[in-house]
Parts: structure tokens; sequence; C-alpha cells
């Protein structure tokens, strides 16, 4: 934790962020974030994600795609966010929540381009559901200053009147969170939310980010969730899968891998950080009882562009039954 004066707002306000997250997982991400901004350009990431801190190689992408003219389509594509409705069938839903739906928007990356947040608004507005849900990864870039990206989600989702939770990725800072908090976007922070209808509940958790840093911590966000209770989980990279079967959750929502965004006809992922296997990467997925869906994301990283892999958000529609 900095060296802060006690008793200052300031300090009570990263006193506040450890108690939600967890004293270990709190001090793990604020030392792994100071040295992301002394560091200032040193790749952080595995495989594909790491190249965003080598500008030529996103260079390299875009001359390949001029050269061989398919630039203009992927540019357009970057905009022609897609609406994929998903039906999950949960056997310990409450009958009360059947057809509760949850809108899902990932890896915005909104500070890419400054038409996207309009693109983004277009595509929601006309939309019905419970709750949305934001898994991560609001800002392009992972060492930058954050606040372009801060204030472009908030423009982008300030005319939404459902509740807003979200969790962070890694490319997200800590310091994003009192501002977006602020705009009325609760974040889960290695913590839970009930909704509930009736006399039922539903358990909306959310974890820190399991990819780069680390800080993610399942024991502490269900800490009073009833063993039995039907829960959902927002993690920003699905590499938690194994993991979330373990914990009793019945529903997975996660982003992290665009779905390659650059593909091969049929969505073939050419690249990834290798976080996860493939059968996870993209869409609708099982381990054992855990239903999981990893979305292609809703903005792009490095370049403004989508080929094969169309971005999108996400209604996930809740029912009763056997899946």
């Amino acid at each position: 934790m900095p060296h802060l004066t006690t008793g200052t707002p300031e300090h009570t306000a990263l006193q506040v962020l450890a108690e939600r997250m967890g004293a270990a997982e709190f001090a793990a991400r604020l030392q792994a974030e100071r040295r992301m901004r002394a560091r200032q350009g040193v790749g952080n990431s595995r495989g594909w994600f790491r190249f965003e801190h080598y500008w030529d190689f996103y260079g390299l992408i875009r001359s390949c795609l001029k050269l061989t003219g398919l630039w203009a389509r992927a540019h357009r594509n970057y905009f022609d966010i897609h609406v994929v409705r998903n039906e999950v069938v949960l056997a310990r839903l409450p009958a009360a929540f059947d057809g509760f739906t949850i809108l899902q928007l990932t890896d915005l990356h909104a500070d890419l381009h400054p038409d996207f947040s309009a693109a983004v608004r277009r595509v929601i507005a006309p939309l019905q559901y419970d709750v949305m849900a934001l898994t991560g990864d609001y800002r392009t870039c992972t060492f930058s200053d954050h606040l372009d990206a801060t204030e472009a989600t908030i423009e982008m989702l300030q005319a939404v009147d459902s509740p807003r939770y979200a969790i962070l990725g890694n490319h997200d800072s800590l310091a994003k969170v009192p501002s977006m908090e602020g705009a009325g976007i609760q974040f889960l922070l290695n913590e839970h939310v009930v909704l509930r209808r009736g006399d039922t509940a539903l358990y909306l958790v959310g974890i820190d980010d399991p990819n780069f840093y680390k800080s993610h911590n399942f024991e502490h966000a269900l800490r009073g969730v009833p063993a039995d209770a039907c829960k959902v989980l927002l993690s920003h990279s699905p590499e938690t899968y194994r993991a979330a079967q373990q914990f009793g959750f019945d529903f997975l929502m996660a982003g992290h891998t665009h779905g390659g965004q650059i593909c091969l006809p049929g969505g073939r992922v050419l690249m990834h950080d290798r976080s996860a296997p493939r059968h996870v990467l993209s869409g609708v997925w099982h381990e054992g009882p855990l239903q999981g869906y990893t979305s292609r994301g809703t903005g792009s990283s490095g370049l403004p562009v989508r080929l094969n892999c169309m971005p999108e958000v996400t209604l996930h529609v809740l029912r009763c039954g056997e899946a």
C-alpha cells in the first residue's frame, strides 16, 4: 500500500478497497501496477497480448491488411457490433428468475477510436435486459493513463438505466474504480451481489483479474454465499474455468480473448495468449456441470479492426430446467 497519512480520505479509500478485494490481493495488484508504470512499455503479457507494446507489430498487421485489400473490410467490422442471444438453462435457478437477462459487454478498449462509443450506444439502446455485466478491459494499453478510457466508458453507458456491474481486466488499473463507481457502475472486486426476486436469490460474483495480476480470490468473493445457491461468475479471462467448476458455479461469463480478433475464415483463432485451451476461447462451452460463455469482445485491441471474428454484445437469458 502506498505511504499515505493515516486518516486522510485517500488512505481511507485504499483501506476500503483492500477490505473489498482481500488485503493480499490488493497489495499484490498495487505492487504489480507500480511495476507496470515503472516499466512504461516493457511487455507484461504472454502471446498475442504482449504485442501491444511493440507498435511496429501492429504496423505490420496494418500493412498486411492493406496490401491484401482487407483493411477497409476489417475496419468496417470493428463498428459492426452484433447482438448475440445465449440461452442458459440452469438447474438451480429459482423459478422467479426464469427469463432473467444479463447483457454482457467486454473488452471495450474504449479509448481506441473516437467513434466507437457512439457505435456501442446505438447497438445497446433498444435492448431489453435486467442487469448489465462488464467483464473488463476498458483501456487499450496496459500501461497508459486510464482517464480517457474511463471517461469514454462512462459516457458510453450513461443512458443505461439497468444496474451495471463490472470487474477489472488485465488492461485495467484500480485507479478507475472510484470514478466509474461514482458514475453508478458497481465493481465486484472479489465480491458478490445478491439479486432478489421475491424471497429467492441469484448470486452474481465477480473476481479480480486472473490473467496478469493474479489478484482473484474465490474464497473472498464467496463469503456469505450459500453453497447450494445458483451462482453466476464474472471472470475477465476464461482460464478460471476449472476452478469455477470446483467452487460450484453454475455459469461463467468471460472475455479477454477477443475470440482471436483477426481469424481465419470460419473464426479459426490464429493467435492467443495460451492462458486457456481453445475450447473455451469463444462462445458456449462446458466444464462438467459448469456452463460457460466467452465473448468475442465488444471492442478491439491494438488496431480498430476485426476479421472473421465480429464484435458482440451478448444477451444471456437464464432459464430454469435441466441443462
